[in-house]
């Protein structure tokens, strides 16, 4: 199918595909993956569109390092602002010793040219580094940038004697007076080890996309299909990815389609998991973002038991019940399919049982399927709300009424309770009498929705009452409100859990002499106290004796729940020792008041304005996915986004090119002892004083 999306973009690809490796033993030669190159140029012409002109085909031998570091500069060169980028890689993926200093392990991730080899040979990999830098300067013309690795580079595996060939070669432990001087600046780095993901791979934002074949402690494997008498070779991940893109339909996500390709790599290799990372709910090869509905993956069924990827740490609770629907489903309306019903049995620490109560047809919930709440998530943690509104306004307090009625989050204050939030209708008034409802408003020229917690702090823009949608508006707010209140009273209440005092979260500012320092509160407040626009990184220290998983999120001012550590999609593991997050250039971590912010000023005090933000920890042994928990700030009216307190944070952070993220689709092999604990640390962000 021809898909005939319009676009004012243009479109680039770059597509290397090396079988011959002159350099290494017969064993290492690959026969698939030039067939790659031929099969998805094809696609990106009739599927997507893609100029042939503005494709670059590198072939075994043009495939030299000089050739693809040349190539990937010329793409700086024609790339024009916002657009379409596509890098395609089947070959073989290794390591070697790391020359910058900037790994734990003292290892480089690498891609294999055509002209690379081992000893005696030279060493000419492209290492994750130099790929990094590239990619730096690609993006600061274009966020739309794919990149699909179709090998693997992981240590100790071993080959399978049978069957086809992994895209695989033993690292290069030479020391480094034995390779080549390292190509990159040794002054590009701002101080400190680089954060790496388990894989060691490149530095990403969540502007990018990429879809590796495998997980770093597994092999890219090739994929034969009988065509004719003859038989011809692909990577696995590269044959099943272009099958989906061939009948792709309009609004189709990477997740959609990487849904479906991951099981079916997995299917035909059970040792193979193909991992994504990034802005996977962009639409596949343009430029749009098609936000989905909040909902937690089904990631395995036997019989009439489902196991759902969130658990405990996500605020995961028995008994609570979630409807079921298509893996693609990314909104519900009145016509769209219910697969089914399923209630919560059991919960570990990021994974819950659940039972099928309903079906609409035998086997319909499949791995991948999508569950939404539909009771009793979040429990004791509804947000109380009292309404108070003029006489004339009953119209507009009984729709807003009904709206918190429906909603699963809220309910009203009971009489002798105290409300967590007043609503407030404001009539016009031109002077301010002492007992008037919200003061600090002043002058009101129309008729104005205000929220108000019970600190006297108004928690949102105001609304004029007559605006399209405010009613929705308020509803979603306070949803916001409470789902943030949640996401921070989040705690294992395990005492006895094995990361007790386990890892610690440490806040550092920059002292004067450019070195990073532990933030120290304030003499006169006690708080920790940052500015707008500060700069700051995150030493976390793993002080268990293996391997966890991090995850950081940013609890802002505008009740937005961001992640901001790793990137949507990925698994950051880490090593016991310390780690330092955003210390490398561009890789920055910057605060941001958000705007409008306060949205109703009561000091004229400016070290008072601002507020409390949140960087909240959760480590477990067990990788898992947060973006049940994202949650965007509070907004002012229909069609008015307020930005969370990150803007963007601008931050690069490190992810595997041959993967280390989860797998939504993913049959997982469950362990009984899951452990999770949090870690928080607050401060005060305020206006940066003059």
């Amino acid at each position: 199918m021809v898909n005939n999306h319009a676009t004012k973009n243009d479109k680039w690809a770059l597509l290397i595909g090396i079988n011959k490796y002159p350099r290494l033993d017969a064993r290492y030669q690959l026969s698939g993956c030039v067939n790659d190159v031929q099969l998805i140029n094809k696609v990106l012409q009739e599927n997507f569109s893609f100029p042939e002109k503005n494709i670059t085909l590198l072939l075994d031998e043009e495939a030299t390092r000089q050739g693809i570091l040349k190539a990937l500069q010329e793409l700086i060169y024609h790339v024009n602002q916002n657009d379409i980028v596509v890098i395609h890689y089947s070959g073989h993926g290794s390591r070697m010793t790391d020359r910058e200093g900037d790994k734990p392990d003292g290892m480089d991730e690498t891609i294999m040219p055509h002209d690379t080899g081992r000893a005696p040979h030279e060493n000419r990999d492209i290492t994750d580094d130099e790929l990094y830098e590239w990619l730096l300067r690609l993006s600061e013309k274009t966020p739309y940038i794919t990149l699909i690795f179709d090998s693997c580079h992981s240590g100790g595996i071993v080959r399978e004697p049978f069957g086809a060939n992994d895209r695989w070669v033993e690292s290069d432990t030479r020391p480094i007076e034995q390779l080549p001087p390292s190509p990159l600046s040794t002054t590009r780095s701002s101080g400190g080890a680089r954060d790496i993901g388990s894989s060691g791979w490149l530095p990403m934002s969540d502007r990018y996309v990429l879809i590796a074949g495998c997980t770093a402690a597994e092999s890219s494997w090739e994929y034969w299909k009988q065509e004719g008498n003859s038989q011809i070779g692909h990577g696995a991940l590269t044959y099943f990815l272009c099958q989906e893109l061939r009948s792709i339909q309009s609004d189709t996500t990477y997740r959609d389609i990487f849904q479906r390709v991951s099981t079916q790599v997995t299917g035909y290799k059970s040792v193979q998991h193909p991992q994504m990372e990034g802005a996977q709910d962009r639409e596949f090869f343009y430029v749009d973002d098609i936000e989905p509905m909040r909902f937690v993956s089904i990631v395995n069924r036997k019989d009439n038991k489902v196991i759902l990827g969130a658990g405990a740490a996500h605020g995961m609770t028995e008994k609570s019940e979630w409807a079921i629907y298509h893996e693609t489903t990314k909104q519900i309306g009145n016509e769209t399919l219910k697969l089914g019903k399923v209630k919560i049995t059991a919960v570990r620490a990021v994974t819950s049982d659940a039972q099928i109560l309903e079906e609409n047809q035998v086997g319909v919930i499949t791995v991948g399927s999508r569950a939404t709440e539909e009771a009793h998530f979040y429990g004791e943690m509804s947000l109380k709300v009292n309404i108070q509104v003029p006489p004339d306004y009953d119209a507009a307090k009984k729709e807003l009424i009904e709206l918190i009625k429906e909603s699963k989050l809220l309910r009203f204050a009971q009489e002798g309770e105290t409300a967590d939030v007043m609503v407030y209708i404001i009539a016009p008034r031109s002077e301010v009498s002492s007992d008037a409802p919200v003061p600090q408003l002043g002058v009101v020229n129309q008729p104005t929705w205000v929220l108000v917690g019970n600190s006297g702090q108004v928690l949102m823009p105001t609304c004029p009452v007559d605006r399209v949608g405010a009613t929705t508006t308020l509803r979603e707010n306070l949803e916001k409100i409470v789902r943030c209140k949640s996401v921070l009273a989040l705690e294992n209440p395990n005492s006895q859990s094995l990361l007790k005092n386990k890892v610690k979260l440490t806040l550092k500012q920059q002292a004067g002499d450019g070195n990073w320092i532990e933030a120290q509160p304030d003499k006169n407040s006690g708080q920790i106290v940052f500015e707008n626009g500060d700069r700051l990184i995150l030493e976390v220290e793993n002080l268990h004796n293996a391997s966890i998983y991090i995850y950081i999120l940013d609890l802002g001012l505008a009740y937005g729940v961001t992640q901001i550590y790793p990137i949507k999609g990925a698994n950051q593991e880490f090593q016991p020792g310390k780690h330092n997050i955003g210390i490398r250039q561009n890789e920055h971590i910057e605060l941001y008041l958000p705007e409008k912010f306060p949205y109703v000023s009561s000091s004229n005090d400016g070290s008072l304005v601002g507020g409390i933000e949140t960087f909240k920890l959760f480590a477990t042994t067990y990788p898992t996915d947060f973006s049940w928990l994202l949650n965007e700030g509070v907004r002012q009216g229909f069609g008015e986004q307020l930005p969370n307190i990150n803007k963007p944070l601008e931050q690069l952070l490190d992810i595997a090119l041959t993967g280390n993220g989860n797998r939504e689709a993913r049959v997982i092999t469950l362990s009984a002892n899951e452990e999770w604990i949090t870690v928080q640390s607050s401060f005060w962000l305020r206006r940066k004083m003059f």
